[in-house]
């Protein structure tokens, strides 16, 4: 038998199989970009620090949207969306959902209070936008206690950095210096180099989550922490197996009226002789308590109404008695929703109707967030038609009088007595002031269903100097 060369095959046909191959990964590709996941490049920095945009610090997030969720089933409050923007269609925008269609949602006391309730954000929801309030005294430490933190007594006290040892007799109680308020650089690592709002803080932040590692020296010691607020004080206390006679567990006095237990809990007892990691947590009227990683209180305080609209006292203190030690200090704290940015067209308590088939959306960054508290549409009526139009209806982003005009102002004022303004599609058309018979302003707060584009689920990138990767919560 006599050996042959494989026969080759014709190069058009070599070619058209490459062709094939390459038009086949094309529309895999966008099949993937329109019905599956797409990622996006994060410009702003109105969902930070959940999600990073700032020029000056040259962090861009880049994110995946899931696109099959939205196409599946409605979105849920707290989920993160990418939205075209309904007042500006040439944009995309990237907002928290936090009001469902058919609610009635108000901003009090710096809380999301739907339907007559506070509205409640998920475990994992409060992971991602608790913010770290004061930074570690060191890498892998807790914060500077003896900067922070004042004791009403020195007896007994012996305080190192993020360590303070309470000596047998020592009866001090150790409380913040300052009230916690909505400082802007809360959350932020400071190697990112963000400035961001240069305005004071105006509002004590009352919801707060303190974490620390304690250890008591006796088997009769107590651990007591306070929180403090305009409307009441929490106190909670642990105590040591041999306590005969514990006081409540978790107690509530109110600014006025009698104090109340707010939860009835079988003896829960801290060892002697060994750290012990505590968090308490009291946010959205949830008081959360956790030892070593095990839940052993969640009580929702449905008594009590709505924080005062400007609190004025956000504090914490902490005291130890029967001698020994507390390290390993935290505190973060939540999102503080202003309210007050409305115009004299909004309600004075800042309450939205919100239609069928309509979501509202606020950002994490309450501060430097355009959102549905401020978005508003312009109507400019004109004496003579501009392309065929009487009237043109826009997104209202009006420029500073002075400084730099940002790129996406709405109208931009020309020389000449020119006005330049894109009407809700994008589209723009130029008159003068002299063509201009009158303006209506309006609240559009809304973003339709229809305008939904995915849900944002991950951060993947950058990976290095920051490390960004994580999932969005």
């Amino acid at each position: 038998m006599t050996a042959t060369a494989p026969r080759r095959r014709p190069w058009d046909l070599a070619l058209l199989d490459q062709l094939e191959a390459v038009a086949v990964a094309i529309a895999m590709a966008l099949v993937l970009k329109y019905f599956l996941v797409e990622a996006f490049q994060i410009p702003t920095g109105s969902m930070q620090p959940t999600i990073l945009g700032d020029a000056q610090a040259g962090i861009r997030d880049r994110v995946l949207a899931d696109k099959l969720t939205v196409m599946l089933r409605a979105p849920r409050r707290w989920e993160v969306m990418i939205f075209r923007f309904p007042n500006d269609e040439r944009a995309l925008y990237i907002k928290r959902i936090v009001g469902l269609p058919g609610e009635t949602l108000e901003l009090r006391g710096g809380d999301v209070w739907v339907d007559g309730r506070i509205a409640r954000k998920p475990d994992h929801v409060l992971e991602s936008v608790l913010k770290e309030v004061h930074p570690p005294h060191r890498a892998g430490a807790g914060l500077d206690i003896a900067r922070h933190f004042v004791p009403d007594s020195p007896e007994g006290l012996s305080l190192n950095g993020d360590e303070v040892v309470f000596g047998p007799q020592a009866t001090a109680e150790l409380s913040l210096r300052a009230s916690v308020r909505d400082q802007y650089s809360h959350g932020y690592d400071p190697d990112w180099g963000i400035r961001g709002s240069t305005e004071p803080p105006r509002n004590a932040v009352p919801d707060l989550e303190l974490a620390l590692t304690a250890r008591l020296d006796t088997a009769e010691g107590r651990l007591v922490l306070r929180h403090s607020a305009d409307d009441g004080e929490l106190l909670v206390t642990l105590c040591g197996p041999g306590v005969s006679d514990p006081p409540p567990l978790l107690r509530w006095q109110p600014a006025q009226g009698p104090a109340r237990e707010l939860a009835v809990a079988p003896v829960l007892r801290l060892a002697a002789g060994r750290d012990h990691a505590v968090v308490l947590r009291n946010v959205d009227r949830r008081v959360v308590l956790t030892v070593d990683g095990e839940e052993w209180l969640r009580v929702d305080d449905d008594e009590a109404g709505p924080r005062a609209d400007r609190p004025a006292l956000a504090s914490l203190a902490f005291a130890l008695a029967g001698g020994g030690r507390v390290t390993d200090l935290r505190i973060r704290r939540d999102i503080h929703y202003i309210s007050d940015w409305s115009r004299a067209w909004q309600p004075a308590a800042a309450r939205w109707e919100i239609p069928e088939g309509h979501y509202f959306a606020l950002g994490d960054n309450t501060q430097g967030s355009l959102d549905s508290r401020r978005w508003e549409r312009m109507t400019y009526e004109l004496k003579t038609p501009v392309d065929g139009r009487s009237e043109i209806t826009g997104f209202w982003f009006e420029a500073p009088s002075v400084g730099r005009v940002p790129p996406d102002a709405n109208p931009k004022y020309l020389t000449g007595g020119r006005i330049r303004f894109a009407d809700v599609h994008g589209d723009e058309f130029e008159f003068t002031r002299d063509q201009v018979a009158g303006q209506r302003l309006e609240a559009a707060p809304f973003v339709p269903e229809r305008f939904l584009l995915g849900k944002a689920t991950l951060v993947f990138w950058p990976v290095w100097k920051p490390f960004r990767w994580k999932l969005i919560r």
